[in-house]
């Protein structure tokens, strides 16, 4: 009967340590990103999410990880999710992820643009046609785009957008693509870009974050939540307090 009662009394402390687990982990959500924390689009989306999940109960926090590593690490479940892609990211990704949902609310939309040092008229993807053009590789929309438009001697895949203007700035690209904002701030940032000018804003994406499928139910409520912020005000309230520091920052550089 001892005997009987210790591996009962085991049985329950193990169910209670794995019930335990599953509770801390339900309370605390990891996102990884494929870009620094301090650029544009995380910096919107980390407050936001943070205030989201906080609604929901659950402690929300984020790390960078380069873009393939990341997808990576949300699809195999390292992570919980994946911080901003587009919305038709599974689409542009063919299906690669597919342990990754949408959480289906819109986090904002980003303009992507052209940037150069020379006069050059662009309308539209096609319009970059015989032009050298360098993005960096995170941007799987950009990609697809490119290699439809572009012979791939003509396409530069770069790890930062720093990398792709220093290209830019010292001739070796005709084009550089990046988001209008984020462009911008990398230009005003240092006199060796002071001859590049966005030339063109050529199409807008509109971002999303993504979850891994086991966290279904939590995406479902944390896009409610992120829909009910759109309404009683706060969502806006973010959006504009990160836009505004970031054209400070443009305007006294």
């Amino acid at each position: 009967m001892l005997i009987l009662f210790k591996r009962s009394a085991k049985s329950i402390c193990y169910l209670l340590l794995i019930f335990t687990s599953h509770v801390q982990a339900a309370n605390e959500i990891i996102f990884t990103g494929g870009a620094s924390l301090k650029s544009y689009q995380p910096s919107i989306i980390v407050p936001i999410l943070t205030e989201a999940f906080k609604r929901n109960g659950i402690k929300f926090s984020a790390v960078h990880h380069p873009s393939l590593r990341s997808l990576m690490l949300s699809n195999g479940g390292r992570y919980d999710g994946e911080l901003h892609r587009v919305y038709d990211f599974h689409e542009v990704s063919k299906g690669k992820y597919p342990n990754l949902i949408r959480i289906e609310s819109k986090l904002l939309s980003v303009w992507l643009s052209a940037f150069s040092t020379k006069s050059i008229s662009i309308n539209g993807w096609d319009s970059l046609k015989g032009f050298s053009v360098a993005y960096y590789r995170g941007r799987k929309d950009v990609e697809i785009i490119l290699n439809k438009v572009l012979a791939p001697k003509y396409i530069n895949r770069v790890n930062t957008d720093e990398q792709a203007f220093a290209m830019l700035a010292a001739g070796r690209v005709d084009i550089v693509i990046s988001e209008s904002l984020q462009g911008n701030m990398i230009v005003e940032s240092h006199p060796k870009f002071s001859k590049i000018l966005e030339v063109a804003e050529i199409s807008e994406s509109k971002i999303y974050s993504y979850m891994h499928l086991k966290h279904k139910k939590v995406a479902a409520e944390v896009a409610e939540i992120l829909n009910g912020m759109k309404q009683d005000g706060s969502f806006l309230k973010i959006t504009d307090q990160v836009n505004l520091r970031f054209r400070t920052q443009i305007h006294d550089q």
